[in-house]
């Protein structure tokens, strides 16, 4: 059984290939896909045993812990759902193109999950990362080469922070695995400084703010199947990265873990109160994606400053991002239902969104409700708290996709549709069915049950006394902070021409050849990077950090 491990990356890398050559189609390429969920489904039900590869790269392993194969479950679930979803995508010349990075993505995705040593978890990540540029681009709008354009700068600069850290992990114990990683923290010089590195490149893809910004622009952006993956599933490489290659308080990194918990901490609050000034629902949902991901960075900064325990957290947090996981995926696929104009789609998303906020008998109830057990005693109440804030959001994304009163309504896909449903239905069952029996009768308890309660009741109180006042208030910018650096970046750009017109009044000749005419003619359109220009910046930055660790050694 731990032979088909390798088939998971394998066969969508291979599959890859047939979509680019037009082969596949739009209804071979959902079949594919459906088969490599089924294969992936099969082994989050029955695990598997550590399979070792000496002969491929440094060494490889694959294996499935337990956070590992529950997130595997909701890949194989979300991906299978995407990909029917997305079938028209899969045609035409674009459509091949797309079915390709697609088929990339999945591979990388769960090369990421499978993958327990250091050098193949980076590849993996690495083509999971790039290839979903692809995804985000696919309209070709000018909206989305801005999206996939800060998605890469970001991008590269987090590969260029993670391939620092694994150099300099490799330097002192070559391709560790999941299991030394502690030992290897042990004997490093400068622990902190790696350790600073591997949190601050995995949380570019969490969207821990300030590095959140890929997220508002490329959701909106991205086809919606796109972003159902991209959101669900693809963020959670990052909490991967960190469970895995950071150690989890033996040896503790204070400076990394509370610096991660804080910014988790503004996550949760800021990203959730910035999509309340939204007016546009997937723009909404990826603030709440960012919110949610900093639920996920609060724990895991604990561990890694020592601050926590790791036998409870781990496992609580692994089943809240499945909960997340099949739950925002839903979200998601659900944009391409209820622009159909039917109330009883708006009503059935609903549900998801409840969730989200953790309300009784949802799945979010047990997920939040098994953090709160593992979590200390203070960030508690910080998670009751942030549920007012997630279902002031949840209630703005209603408000933004409830029917009109001159509304059509308009017939729906019936297989897409009844895929949406199960993807729903299965959110809302699997964390119960994943949650430990302890998680379960906690979060049936009394007190729990209020403390789920009075959250979103509050905030419909909030809503109903500021909805006046939110009317009046301007919209934020989808991206936020990329807006005053492009901004800023314009300024300078202007200040230059000027010098540059000055140059040109007072000395023609000299100014020729300083700087030729044709340099300054904007281009029709902004050119995007080819690989190997991002290949080159990566390896440059990359260098410089390691070359400065190397220097303060």
């Amino acid at each position: 059984m731990n032979v088909l491990l390798a088939l998971l990356p394998a066969l969508p890398a291979i599959l890859a290939l047939g979509a680019l050559s037009g082969h596949l189609g739009g209804r071979g390429l959902p079949l594919s896909v459906t088969g490599v969920g089924a294969l992936a489904g099969a082994l989050a039900v029955t695990g598997a045993e550590p399979l070792h590869l000496d002969w491929l790269l440094l060494g490889t392993t694959l294996g499935l812990d337990p956070t590992s194969q529950a997130l595997l479950g909701a890949a194989a679930i979300l991906w299978t759902a995407a990909a029917i979803a997305a079938r028209t995508l899969f045609d035409g010349d674009a459509g091949s193109r797309f079915g390709m990075c697609f088929l990339l993505t999945l591979a990388g995705n769960l090369g990421v999950i499978v993958t327990q040593d250091l050098a193949a978890f980076y590849l993996s990540f690495a083509v999971m990362t790039f290839a979903a540029y692809g995804l985000v681009v696919h309209d070709e709008s000018t909206e989305a080469v801005r999206a996939g354009r800060i998605y890469l700068i970001l991008s590269i600069a987090g590969e260029a922070l993670l391939l620092s850290g694994v150099f300099m992990l490799a330097a002192e114990a070559g391709n560790p695995t999941m299991a030394t990683i502690a030992d290897v923290y042990g004997e490093l010089q400068r622990p902190e400084l790696v350790g600073g590195l591997l949190v601050a490149g995995f949380a570019v893809k969490m969207g821990v703010i300030p590095l959140h910004v890929w997220l508002p622009l490329a959701h909106p952006a991205a086809p919606v199947p796109a972003s159902a993956v991209l959101s669900g599933i693809i963020v959670k490489g990052g909490l991967l990265g960190w469970l895995q290659f950071l150690p989890a308080g033996e040896p503790a990194l204070p400076l990394a873990g509370v610096t991660l918990a804080a910014l988790g901490l503004v996550s949760a609050f800021g990203a959730a109160l910035m999509g309340c000034f939204q007016h546009r629902a997937k723009t909404v949902l990826a603030y709440s994606t960012i919110s949610q991901m900093g639920l996920l960075a609060i724990p895991t900064g604990l561990l890694i400053a020592g601050h926590g325990d790791a036998a409870p957290l781990i496992p609580a947090m692994a089943l809240f991002a499945v909960h997340h996981a099949l739950t925002k995926g839903a979200l998601f696929l659900a944009m391409d239902h209820v622009k159909h104009g039917r109330k009883a789609v708006a009503v059935i998303t609903a549900l998801p969104a409840l969730a989200l906020v953790g309300v009784p008998v949802t799945s979010g109830l047990v997920a939040k409700a098994a953090m709160k057990a593992a979590l200390p005693e203070p960030f508690v109440l910080v998670l009751t708290l942030t549920a007012i804030t997630t279902a002031l959001l949840l209630l703005r994304l209603m408000c933004l996709i409830w029917p009109g009163r001159d509304a059509t309504p308009r017939a729906l896909q019936p297989g897409a549709f009844l895929v949406w449903l199960l993807v729903v239905i299965t959110a809302q069952t699997l964390p119960w069915m994943l949650a430990k029996g302890q998680a379960r009768a906690y979060a049936l308890e009394f007190t729990t049950l209020v403390d789920a309660l009075w959250p979103p009741l509050v905030a419909l109180l909030i809503a109903g006394l500021a909805a006046e006042i939110l009317k009046r208030w301007p919209a934020l910018p989808e991206g936020d902070l990329v807006v005053p650096v492009e901004r800023a970046l314009k300024a300078v750009y202007w200040r230059l021409v000027r010098g540059y017109l000055l140059l040109a009044r007072r000395a023609p000749t000299l100014r020729r050849r300083v700087v030729p005419d044709h340099w300054l003619r904007p281009p029709e359109r902004i050119p995007e990077p080819g690989i190997p220009w991002v290949g080159v910046l990566m390896l440059a930055v990359t260098l410089v950090l390691t070359l400065a660790y190397v220097v303060v050694l």
